[in-house]
């Protein structure tokens, strides 16, 4: 048993989850109207900035990163790879410094990329404008009244700006002359100079000094205004930076796919070929440093290692002369072999570790590892100078002055022919990259993406339009179902009343009689207040007169139309009705038969009036009419003075139905002073417009003030609503 009833609630839950969902879905569908209009709103504006934003186009290039070259001798460069791994400069490094602030400066100042200078357009749509018409017309259009903005095919190229240095930055207006002359303003309109295209122009500039300028091309008509700016070094430079991609592909070959974006396929071009001329003459320019600074050391040494070798043959010479030995034994050639060999890498190695001590410190890898290998050398020396030691006195010191001989003159000439060959090398330097392919730019734009643009702006828009109408939905709970009045709050509903647009006086013509029931009498809104009428007639009310008061929650729940229509309906059965419009402060009755406000209800109440002076006829047979009258300033008072009694007693005898409209229950206290005289009082519940809390707040107002609420009246019922539920009433939109 608990099971099944277990069973039973869970089926519960999910018919009422599927019930939500299909509601939301209906809620949506509902607001097609909202959905469609910001979908238009959205893609306008997608079309909008699709079209302003200026077009971007892509230049794309190729590098190639090779291996460094070395300016040092062969033995060095061996200790130099063995301590460098590969020796091979790592291509994200040399990615970096192609976008160095260094690399981009020089191509910033070879372009003047500091000077920016664009044509003035007219807020908002100039700019889109002006692209357009240069884009399909090879003249220009005049704009009358509006002088002075760019209107298509306007340019200025302006090559140079000098400043004093203490100017980072300067806003200028440069307005075409006749005659390929200019006038140069500044921001505020003070004229600073005057000249001509392809000329340098000076002038003195307010607040920054004397100044230059140099127009290299211009074409527009005279009077048309252009924007120039001179923008901070750092500024143009990260500007340009911010344009440039630098990947390696593939990864690892040393090929370098540079890209870079531009207003125009031309100058996407131009600015990366700079880039990279720039680079690569950077480069240059720090090899041809590096084997200067190399060349000097060994020009420096030269001449200190010539005079050695002079003054070592001069003592040799003079030891033979005086000793008259010219030989040395097979033993000290071999010593003397050894000797001379480790001496020569001794030598080397010191000139080395002097030449590495120009760029790195005493504890960098490069220099202990030439440290090391010097001190292992002079070991070794030192073990063949012990065997001198068995040697006789003289063949040792010749032996002697031969080596320092054959040292200085080995040196000597491994220096000369390095020196040379670094002279060779030198004038030979092409750096260490080069571009494979030049800078490119197709035709075609890659941004904006304007089919994009309009997708997302559509979808944006309709997002948007969704969320607004489910949360209008969620933040105001409406009742929406005539059953869940009966159901919720124990009203039992006399009347479902379908939305009609005769009611918002969209249909109103003017001239006539603005009831649903005299002009469109086969209306289903009509039918339903027919059902309401019968009701009234045969089960609803006893007693010879029908005293009975409509009214709302809140105001717009159409009671005032429910209450014509009612009357009306009534009155064509051949019952004498009398509509008294109750509502002293906003009445509106009298509008919709077409008669005057006054004098009315309260000029009787006051009694200034009699009633039957204050009686119109409404246009309908065996229908009166008696309208506010004159606003009163206390409609309260006068409500519960016994003039009110009097008139319903004199009333009782001559209509058969009294029909109240009341203001609203909850604005105002004069509908409880009302209902509490009448024999049934009707609630009007408006479909989509009163809220479950407004209804309750209704009853209990009502109940408060023992007054007797015989029903409620559902209006505006909309059939066509896809809503769950709304599809069970569409059997009131049927014609018979």
């Amino acid at each position: 048993m608990v099971a099944a009833e277990d069973k039973r609630d869970s089926k519960s839950a999910d018919d009422e989850k599927e019930i939500d969902l299909r509601e939301y879905i209906g809620i949506v569908l509902d607001g097609w109207p909202w959905i469609l209009a910001f979908a238009i709103l959205g893609l306008l504006l997608a079309t909008y900035f699709a079209w302003k934003t200026p077009p971007v186009y892509q230049a794309t290039s190729l590098m190639r990163v090779e291996q460094s070259q070395n300016m040092a001798p062969q033995a060095f460069m061996e200790q130099q790879v063995a301590a460098r791994g590969s020796g091979i400069r790592a291509v994200s490094a040399e990615a970096t410094v192609i976008r160095s602030r260094s690399v981009v400066g020089d191509a910033v100042d070879d372009l003047h990329l500091r000077v920016r200078a664009q044509p003035a357009y007219f807020p908002v749509i100039g700019e889109p404008i002006a692209r357009f018409v240069t884009a399909n017309f090879k003249n220009g259009v005049n704009v009358p009244f509006l002088g002075g903005y760019a209107w298509g095919n306007e340019s200025v190229n302006v090559t140079r700006i000098e400043m004093p240095d203490t100017v980072n930055s300067a806003s200028f207006q440069l307005v075409a002359n006749e005659n390929n002359r200019f006038t140069l303003l500044t921001r505020g309109g003070e004229q600073v100079l005057q000249g001509a295209v392809g000329t340098t122009a000076s002038g003195q500039a307010p607040g920054i000094g004397p100044m230059k300028i140099f127009v290299e091309a211009l074409h527009a008509k005279p009077g048309t205004h252009f924007n120039v700016r001179y923008v901070p070094r750092p500024a143009a430079i990260g500007s340009l930076q911010s344009k440039l991609t630098i990947v390696e592909q593939p990864q690892g070959s040393g090929l370098l796919n540079l890209t870079l974006q531009g207003s125009s396929p031309a100058e996407a071009e131009r600015r990366l070929d700079s880039v990279m001329t720039a680079y690569i003459q950077q480069n240059v320019e720090k090899q041809s440093e590096q084997a200067q600074r190399r060349l000097d050391f060994l020009k420096q040494q030269l001449p200190e290692i010539k005079e050695e070798r002079d003054l070592a043959e001069n003592k040799l010479r003079d030891y033979q002369t005086e000793s008259g030995t010219l030989d040395l034994s097979a033993e000290a050639n071999s010593v003397l072999q050894r000797l001379t060999n480790i001496d020569q890498q001794i030598a080397q190695t010191e000139l080395q570790r002097q030449e590495l001590l120009q760029e790195f410190t005493q504890q960098a890898p490069q220099v202990q590892a030439a440290n090391d290998k010097r001190a292992s050398l002079v070991r070794q020396r030192n073990e063949l100078q012990g065997q001198l030691k068995t040697l006789p006195k003289a063949e040792s010191q010749l032996l002697q002055l031969r080596r320092e001989v054959d040292v200085n003159n080995q040196l000597y000439t491994q220096l000369l022919n390095t020196s040379q060959g670094l002279e060779i090398t030198k004038a030979g330097i092409t750096g260490v990259s080069h571009i494979v392919d030049s800078a490119y730019a197709s035709s075609g734009k890659i941004a904006p993406k304007r089919g994009f643009w309009l997708v997302i702006g559509l979808l944006a828009g309709v997002v948007a339009a969704i969320l607004l109408v489910i949360t209008r939905a969620l933040l105001r709970v409406t009742v929406d179902d005539p059953n869940e009045i009966e159901s919720q709050y124990g009203l039992p509903v006399y009347a479902t009343v379908p939305f009609s647009s005769w009611e918002t006086g969209s249909a109103n013509r003017k001239g006539q009689l603005s009831l649903l029931a005299v002009n469109r009498p086969d209306d289903p809104t009509v039918e339903s207040i027919r059902s309401l009428r019968t009701s009234l007639q045969f089960a609803m009310i006893e007693g010879d007169t029908k005293f009975i008061a409509i009214t709302g929650p809140t105001p717009g729940c159409g009671k005032s139309f429910i209450a014509a229509n009612t009357a009306a309906l009534i009155a064509q059965t051949g019952a004498r009705v009398l509509l008294v419009d109750a509502d002293l402060r906003r009445g509106q009755l009298f509008r919709a038969f077409g008669v005057k406000q006054g004098p009315g209800f309260s000029e009787v109440l006051s009694g200034d009036v009699a009633i039957d002076d204050a009686m119109q006829v409404s246009g309908i047979e065996n229908l009166d009419l008696l309208t506010t009258g004159k606003r009163p300033p206390n409609p309260a008072e006068l409500l519960v003075s016994r003039r009110f009694n009097e008139m319903k007693a004199g009333l009782e005898s001559r209509y058969d139905y009294v029909l109240y409209d009341l203001p609203p229950i909850l604005n105002v206290t004069d509908a409880s002073i009302v209902a509490n005289n009448v024999a049934a009082t009707f609630l009007v519940v408006r479909s989509e417009h009163s809220t479950g809390h407004e209804v309750d707040q209704a009853i209990r107002r009502m109940h408060r003030d023992d007054l007797k609420l015989t029903g409620a009246i559902f209006n505006g019922l909309r059939v066509d609503r896809r809503r769950y539920g709304y599809s069970k009433y569409g059997y009131y939109a049927y014609r018979y």
